[in-house]
């Protein structure tokens, strides 16, 4: 980030829609600064609407199932310390398992599991070093099928 500002930074992944997003609502109605990521373009929307609670927010789209993903929202934040990290990104298929590709089964597991890890590792890792921060881990993921 390139100005720096007094105000606490919270860190929201999956904060395009949903939970995530309503998160990212809560940490700036309690004056933090935002840095919010999703792999969607709506994460563009979400930052426009979160900059009216006045704080500063900078939105990333990016894949966190990768690495370079999560070094890409790791560079967003910049040398600025994290006082809070709601790891909320995630999906699923919503298919019968047999039914799924395994690529895309893959994919779910990079993004809610291993790319969660690798970010909260390297956040906590900072906040332990700092002695000071939180994280919030959630996770939801609701399907439904329509066939008999």
């Amino acid at each position: 980030m390139a100005n720096v500002s007094s105000r606490s930074l919270a860190v929201v992944t999956g904060a395009s829609s949903g939970i995530g997003r309503e998160l990212a609502r809560c940490c700036a109605a309690h004056g933090y600064d935002l840095v919010i990521a999703a792999d969607e373009p709506e994460i563009s929307d979400a930052a426009e609407e979160l900059r009216a609670s006045g704080g500063s927010v900078q939105s990333v789209e990016t894949d966190l199932a990768t690495e370079s993903g999560i070094g890409e929202l790791m560079q967003a934040v910049g040398s600025r310390p994290i006082d809070a990290l709601l790891a909320n990104a995630g999906h699923g298929l919503g298919q019968a398992f047999l039914d799924q590709d395994f690529a895309e089964v893959r994919h779910v597991i990079d993004t809610n599991i291993t790319g969660t890890i690798d970010l909260i590792q390297r956040v906590a890792q900072q906040m332990v070093a700092r002695r000071q921060g939180r994280i919030l881990i959630t996770g939801s993921i609701a399907g439904w099928n329509d066939a008999a």
